[in-house]
């Protein structure tokens, strides 16, 4: 006959209910995952140039991920930063640029030639800092972004950093959530901005900037 003891029968009703109410906390600590949206603030704050520009996303760069807990007392935490970084990025692209073409493949120069490209940008993530403390908690987060010509030669690179500050993280529903995403949109601000700027300077008569 089966029998199940009354410790047994508290996990396998409990269990269940426990696993819900956990949220983004795991039994080994905390895994973290953005939201992957770009906030109202980001449409209404950067208006979209006409220039016609491509991006391209490295293979891979979905699955970044850090472990960085902030300090050594910390419970562990894993965030999941380019699954939420990756979407976001071309959503800031697609809405900051009026003609976005997303490349799918590697590009060549006869890609290029073929859709009319004025600018190819990729965007890569770097590095990531998790500034834990008592009272709160700092992102930051680093990408480096190549920009290349019609014929693909290089026209600029540069680094990027995104942060966030907040306080009492851990102790609110979506708090480490929501500061990985600020974190991330932070960053992407300054690399439409940088993008917008660099194909304003070589296309005088565009207008499109960060209002």
């Amino acid at each position: 006959m089966f029998r199940l003891g009354l410790r047994n029968l508290l996990g396998v009703v409990l269990g269940p209910f426990l696993l819900t109410q956990i949220g983004c906390a795991t039994l080994f600590g905390w895994d973290i995952h953005a939201p992957g949206l770009l906030s109202e603030e980001f449409a209404r704050d950067i208006r979209p140039s006409p220039d016609r520009v491509a991006l391209y996303v490295p293979e891979g760069m979905t699955a970044f991920v850090s472990t960085d807990k902030g300090n050594w007392h910390s419970d562990p935490q894993t965030y999941h930063i380019g699954e939420a970084f990756v979407p976001m990025l071309i959503e800031a692209f697609g809405h900051s640029f009026e003609e976005f073409i997303l490349m799918e493949a590697v590009p060549t120069q006869a890609m290029m030639q073929q859709y009319g490209i004025e600018r190819l940008v990729v965007v890569e993530l770097k590095g990531f800092r998790n500034r834990k403390n008592i009272r709160g908690q700092g992102l930051d987060i680093f990408t480096e972004t190549t920009v290349f010509g019609p014929d693909l030669n290089l026209d600029s690179r540069f680094e990027t950093r995104g942060a966030s500050e907040a306080p009492k993280v851990f102790a609110k529903k979506g708090g480490p959530e929501v500061n990985l995403n600020h974190a991330i949109e932070g960053n992407l601000r300054s690399v439409i901005a940088y993008v917008q700027d660099l194909t304003a300077v070589s296309n005088p008569q565009t207008t499109g900037r960060v209002a």
